[in-house]
């Protein structure tokens, strides 16, 4: 009867030990995750727009700029060679489409007001794919709404690109 009570015990004892540790690897798998999804993801970009060099993920110590008489642009000697900086890249220039000065009957100028931006897409869908983007603020001319009036196609006046955005993020340009 002695074995049994031992045996028993072990059991008890086994599975109380396995499961401690399979909720303790919930907590942790949990908390990763918790700690993966409260970061951003990076801005997208659309278009020609260039992204921006993201901050380092690295803390750098902050500190301030002492002007001593050593580091002054006045007390580096005329003879101390100069690194030149390499030429910066200049994005592509996108010539813009030229704009039709007479509207089509239906068309009527408008701003984008959704503080994000708003997609682009080639149909009015989210099963169609992106074309683009339009900022914030960023002149349009709506070109066609459909009577369901969820999606409208439009053209970006900077560029003269078209496709369709979801209505009701645009107010008509005064």
């Amino acid at each position: 009867m002695k074995g049994f009570f031992i045996g028993l015990s072990k059991l008890i004892l086994g599975v109380a030990i396995a499961l401690i540790l399979l909720s303790m690897a919930g907590v942790a798998t949990a908390r990763y995750l918790m700690g993966r999804l409260s970061v951003l993801p990076p801005k997208p970009f659309y278009g020609e727009e260039l992204p921006v060099e993201p901050p380092p993920t690295e803390a750098a110590p902050e500190t301030t700029p002492e002007t001593t008489p050593e580091t002054t642009p006045e007390a580096i000697p005329e003879t101390a060679p100069q690194a030149e900086a390499p030429p910066a890249e200049t994005p592509p220039v996108v010539e813009p489409a030229p704009v039709d000065p007479a509207l089509e009957p239906d068309a009527y100028d408008a701003v984008v007001v959704q503080p994000i931006g708003l997609v682009m897409r080639e149909g009015p869908g989210v099963e169609f794919p992106q074309v683009g983007g339009v900022d914030v603020n960023e002149a349009i001319v709506v070109l066609e709404e459909p009577a369901d009036q969820s999606w409208m196609k439009v053209r970006v006046v900077a560029n003269g690109q078209e496709g369709w955005v979801r209505s009701g993020n645009t107010r008509r340009a005064e």
